[in-house]
C-alpha cells in the first residue's frame, strides 16, 4: 500500500506540471479553435531562462522563476503578432495557424540547440529532501511544484471568473466575431491569451527542468499536455486539469507495475480511444469545426 501511495504522490506532481501546459493549449483552443504547437518552444525557452538565471547571474530561485516568466511571456507575444495575427486578420484556416505554429516552434528548438547544444543541464539543488508522511516519501521540489502550480492556475481561474479582462475572454470563447462586434478589442484579447500561455509554460518549463534536466528537446513532452487535455475535453480548463493529473497518474502507474517502456505507448493508446469513443473528453462541450 505505501508503495502505491508513494506512486501516487509521484503522478500528481508529473500531472500538476502537465495541467500547467494543458490549461494553455485548452484556453488557446477555446478562443482560436486551433492547436498552438509553439507551447513546446515557450517551455524550452522557460526552462533555459530560469537555468542560465540561476547558474549565470546568482539569482534566487523565486527571481529566476520571474525573469523566465517575462521571457518566455514576450516569445508568446511576439509569436502571437507575427505568426498568428496576420493570419487572423486574413482570416485563414485554422490548418493554416497550426502549420505557422509548428514553424515557429521548429525555428525557436531549433535556434536553442544552436546556441546551446544539445547537453543535458541540471539544476543547482534547490529544494532537496523529502518530507515523510505516513511512510510515504514526498519530495520538498515536487511538493513546491504541485502546490505552486494550483497557485497559479487558481489566480487563472481569479482572473478569468471575476475580472472585468476574463469576461472578455470567455465572451470570446463562445464567439469572437460576435465578442468584437459587442466592443472586445480582438487583438488585446489575444495578447492576454498568449501571455497567459507564456506564464504557465514558463512555470512548467522550470519545475519540469528542476525535476529532470534542461536541454532544447524537453518541449516534447507538451505532447503529455495536449493528450491530457483532450481526455478532459479540449477547450475544458477544468477538464484539461482532470485529464493531466489523470495521465500523470497513470502513466506512473505503469511505469511502476508494468514496464515504462508500454508507458506512451498505453498513453497514445487511450488517446485514441477517447477520440473514438468520447470526441468531446470528460468535460468537453461539444463544438461546430470552424473550418
Amino acid at each position: 500500500m505505501t508503495f502505491f501511495l508513494q506512486q501516487l504522490v509521484s503522478g500528481i506532481s508529473i500531472g500538476a506540471i502537465y495541467s500547467l501546459l494543458a490549461v494553455g493549449y485548452a484556453l488557446v483552443y477555446s478562443v482560436y479553435n486551433f492547436t498552438n504547437w509553439a507551447f513546446d518552444a515557450f517551455m524550452v525557452t522557460g526552462a533555459f531562462a530560469a537555468f542560465y538565471g540561476i547558474t549565470l547571474f546568482f539569482m534566487p530561485f523565486a527571481v529566476a522563476i520571474v525573469f523566465s516568466i517575462v521571457m518566455t511571456v514576450g516569445l508568446a507575444l511576439f509569436v502571437e503578432t507575427t505568426a498568428y495575427r496576420p493570419l487572423r486578420a486574413r482570416q485563414a484556416p485554422r490548418l493554416f495557424m497550426m502549420i505557422s505554429a509548428m514553424g515557429a516552434s521548429l525555428a525557436a528548438v531549433n535556434l536553442a540547440n544552436i546556441l546551446f547544444g544539445g547537453a543535458f543541464r541540471k539544476f543547482p539543488d534547490i529544494a532537496t529532501g523529502a518530507y515523510r508522511i505516513a511512510g510515504v516519501s514526498v519530495g520538498k521540489m515536487d511538493l513546491f511544484a504541485a502546490a505552486f502550480s494550483c497557485v497559479v492556475l487558481s489566480l487563472l481561474w481569479w482572473f478569468l471568473e471575476r475580472t472585468k479582462l476574463g469576461l472578455g475572454v470567455r465572451a470570446s470563447a463562445l464567439d469572437t466575431v460576435t465578442a468584437g462586434i459587442m466592443g472586445v478589442n480582438n487583438n488585446k484579447i489575444a495578447l492576454i491569451i498568449f501571455g497567459i500561455s507564456g506564464v504557465l509554460s514558463a512555470v512548467a518549463g522550470v519545475f519540469f527542468g528542476a525535476k529532470y534536466a534542461v536541454f532544447p528537446y524537453l518541449g516534447l513532452v507538451t505532447i503529455k499536455a495536449m493528450i491530457g487535455s483532450i481526455i478532459g475535453g479540449i477547450g475544458s480548463l477544468v477538464g484539461a486539469v482532470l485529464g493531466s493529473l489523470l495521465l500523470g497518474i497513470l502513466e506512473t502507474m505503469i511505469s511502476s507495475y508494468v514496464s515504462s517502456v508500454y508507458r506512451d505507448l498505453i498513453s497514445f493508446s487511450i488517446l485514441v480511444l477517447v477520440l473514438l469513443f468520447f470526441p468531446s473528453g470528460l468535460m468537453g462541450a461539444k463544438r461546430v469545426d470552424k473550418l
